[in-house]
């Protein structure tokens, strides 16, 4: 897991500061292909976090578990919702060596990412002065 997420971060930062960096040196296909490459790994990262994100969110899966209309079911089903509702009481999260798959996850990565490639452009910029 830290290696994907520091191939992850390593992949913002580099997208972000090649944009801001040659964004007047590009052609219009090539800005193309760089936007179109930066929204994927963007949109990859969302859906990651936000498939972690639903793991802890299980308060709607309870409450559409609790109005199910288990008095018409058998002994045995009954059995298995009740067991399926106290687990779904526990909030279960993706969590390897200490970083947790959620929300905070990617707009930590969009902050640093954004920063580290700022602090390119900055010294890409002084350093032509």
């Amino acid at each position: 897991m830290p290696f994907f997420l520091l191939l992850g971060l390593l992949l913002f930062i580099s997208c972000f500061a090649y944009i801001i960096n040659f964004v007047d040196s590009m052609t219009i296909i090539f800005k193309i292909r760089v936007f179109l490459v930066a929204l994927s790994a963007v949109c990859i990262a969302i859906l990651f976090c936000w498939n972690g994100q639903q793991l802890i969110d299980t308060s709607d899966l309870y409450i559409s578990l609790a109005g199910a209309p288990w008095y018409y079911w058998n002994l045995e089903n009954i059995k298995i919702l009740l067991i399926f509702m106290t687990n779904c009481t526990k909030h279960e999260s993706v969590i390897f060596t200490g970083i947790c798959v959620d929300y905070n996850l990617f707009v930590s990565m969009v902050r640093i990412s954004v920063s580290y490639a700022l602090v390119l452009y900055n010294l890409r910029k002084s350093s032509l002065v």
